[in-house]
């Protein structure tokens, strides 16, 4: 039970880990093509906000199964909510931007800002 479920988030973590990544490849090309911000890049950032919020419910349940290790459970909790706390202000900043490229730079601040912390988690 334990290596199953310490094999499903550690799949589900990195694949957050790719996907934001593919994210922010995506925001710096378009900032960097000057390009404007359609419905696809809202609807891309979107489901990077809900994957990592996916993760982080998934990194309070494998934190409760690890109960022998109390300074990683709240470590890792922590560095989990920091990632999605910075990603959805990121996203609810960048849908009140009227500037393409403001919108494209706000997503990928934040939204690196919270891989930053994902990466840190264990």
């Amino acid at each position: 039970m334990y290596s199953t479920t310490e094999t499903i988030f550690f799949f589900w973590k990195n694949f957050v880990q790719i996907i934001l990544i593919m994210i922010l490849i995506l925001s710096i090309s378009n900032i960097l093509l000057d390009k404007k911000y359609k419905v696809t890049h809202l609807r891309i950032s979107t489901f990077g906000l809900i994957i990592s919020f996916i993760q982080f419910i998934m990194s309070l349940i494998f934190g409760f199964l690890k109960i022998n290790r109390n300074f990683d459970l709240l470590k890792n909790i922590m560095l989990s909510f920091l990632a999605v706390v910075f990603i959805f202000i990121g996203w609810s900043i960048h849908t009140r931007q009227n500037n393409s490229r403001k919108k494209h730079f706000r997503i990928f601040i934040f939204f690196f800002i919270g891989l930053l912390f994902i990466f840190f988690g264990d």
